[in-house]
């Protein structure tokens, strides 16, 4: 009789965690994916501000370049 409880204990579990797996799974996988897309658009608005920092700094230096090749230029 006690064994029969067990079994029936442990069958139970199983379906339980079955069950709870089968409701998870596309829970985790969608936590997953949204997790995915915030550090992806992170990363992008990182890239973004890295360049446009370079792109400040090129075009300093190119007005730098333009004021020496003016200065060099005048008598």
């Amino acid at each position: 009789m006690e064994a029969l409880r067990e079994e029936d204990v442990l069958r139970l579990e199983e379906e339980i965690l079955q069950k709870l797996e089968e409701r998870l799974t596309p829970i985790m996988h969608q936590v997953a994916l949204d997790t995915a897309k915030t550090v992806m658009h992170e990363l992008r608005l990182d890239i973004l501000s890295h360049l446009s920092r370079h792109e400040d700094s090129i075009s300093r230096l190119r007005k730098s370049e333009a004021a020496v090749n003016q200065i060099r230029r005048t008598p």
